[in-house]
């Protein structure tokens, strides 16, 4: 007996909220969530899902039948097809509040830290044209990025937030392509030496926020360090200072402008974390995270909850694993503040800095 596959639905959906990603958050009539892209709080929209699960559905719009007043034109004629930006649809001002009560939200869902302390959070000091560096992908005469939903290659012939150097660059690699189909890296400067920030200027805001949180003491340990982006900025505030690195050509480029107080280690955090963290002052320690978006590993964590610095200064690219983290490390740690700021606008990324402080209690 054949199963008669049912049309998808359509129906009429209002807008609630913004989801961690982008997504505008509705209810379908059954009281199931309903994600949608291209959306904005207080918008009713009528809809098609195309994806149904027993908890939540996915659906595209057909026809916006009532618009935000804080919708704007998205710049871009691929907004929606590609998957670089989530927000060009919004106005920057709306897209600050959104990151920053995502963090709030995901504190408090993955956390378990309701009421955290997050400040309102800072603008990147250019919506547009800021990105130094992108990285896009080739294959058959095509180069972009890939589909919001799929992995087909979205044609992108410019890119209205990165900079003009890289678009000019971006049009020369168009026009003679690599015959090998791949992911390839376009920068302001392809020969530069080591990581740089994809956007300069509001990095150097999220480094003043890590400079003020670590204050000053003892030793610093900055561990994921890099070539040295934040300690060597504390060099002065800190009698030592200790970086740990996985990458040898960063660890060299960070020893190249070394002051006398300071050292770089090569290794992963998971290996040199646990001796010199043993060796730390009780009082006067200070350490700086900042791994990659899947956070802090479980060594890693064990390894500062077991010699736990007086001061914990948290950069993530990750809100959702920084709340799993932060959950942990609330066990001996008060979370002292949260500060988010926006590296990348028009896109669903969220940076923050945060403040632990060991609890007094703790503190020999």
């Amino acid at each position: 007996m054949l199963t008669r596959r049912l049309p998808p639905l359509e129906t009429t959906l209002q807008i609630n909220s913004l989801a961690y990603g982008g997504a505008g958050v509705g209810r379908l009539d059954d009281g199931r969530v309903c994600f949608v892209h291209g959306t904005l709080p207080g918008e009713q929209v009528t809809v098609r899902v195309v994806k149904s699960k027993k908890n939540h559905a996915e659906a595209v719009i057909i026809e916006l039948l009532e618009a935000s007043p804080r919708r704007v034109t998205p710049p871009c004629a691929l907004f929606g097809a590609c998957g670089g930006c989530a927000y060009q649809h919004a106005d920057y001002a709306l897209q600050l509040e959104t990151k920053t009560s995502q963090v709030v939200e995901l504190l408090r869902r993955i956390g378990g830290l309701p009421g955290a302390p997050v400040t309102p959070m800072i603008a990147s000091p250019a919506e547009w044209s800021y990105r130094n560096r992108i990285a896009v992908h080739t294959d058959q005469g095509h180069t972009g990025f890939f589909h919001r939903h799929t992995h087909k290659l979205v044609d992108v012939p410019t890119c209205p937030i990165a900079s003009a150097g890289v678009n000019d660059k971006l049009n020369e690699f168009r026009k003679k392509p690599p015959r090998q189909p791949g992911r390839y890296t376009i920068g302001e400067n392809s020969a530069g030496r080591g990581f740089t920030q994809v956007n300069a200027d509001a990095a150097e805001l999220l480094a003043g926020v890590v400079v003020g949180y670590c204050g000053q003491g003892d030793l610093l340990v900055d561990a994921y360090s890099g070539a040295g982006f934040l300690s060597k900025r504390l060099v002065e505030r800190f009698a030592k200072v200790v970086g740990i690195e996985w990458s040898e050509a960063a660890t060299r480029r960070a020893m190249e402008s070394a002051a006398a107080n300071e050292s770089h280690l090569t290794g992963s955090v998971e290996a040199l974390l646990p001796e010199v963290l043993s060796q730390a002052p009780a009082k006067g320690t200070a350490l700086i995270v900042d791994p990659p978006a899947e956070g802090l590993s479980p060594d890693v964590l064990h390894t500062i909850l077991a010699h736990p610095p007086e001061t914990l200064v948290y950069v993530s690219c990750d809100p959702s694993t920084f709340a799993r983290d932060a959950k942990k490390l609330s066990e001996i740690y008060d979370l002292a503040a949260v500060q988010p700021v926006d590296m990348f606008p028009q896109t669903a990324e969220i940076e923050l800095a945060a403040s632990f402080t060991r609890r007094t209690s703790l503190i020999n």
